[in-house]
């Protein structure tokens, strides 16, 4: 399952996505940024000018979704 995410994310690294950031008590957020980085435990996203990180677990807990643009 970690290998297909590290996949899908590999086809989407350098292109834009639309993130739906799960923030917790019912609260979504809903940002487009552009996938920098892919790493072992984590990969990186650059969203209005800032890179934030989110682990491969925040995907399968669906804490963070992406969807290309």
């Amino acid at each position: 399952m970690l290998e297909n995410i590290k996949k899908e994310l590999y086809k989407l690294k350098d292109k834009k996505v639309t993130a739906i950031i799960d923030e917790g008590r019912s609260r979504k957020r809903i940002e487009q940024g552009i996938i920098k980085g892919i790493y072992n435990k984590i990969f990186t996203i650059e969203i209005n000018d800032m890179l934030l990180s989110f682990s491969y677990s925040d995907v399968i807990c669906k804490t963070i979704v992406l969807k290309k643009v």
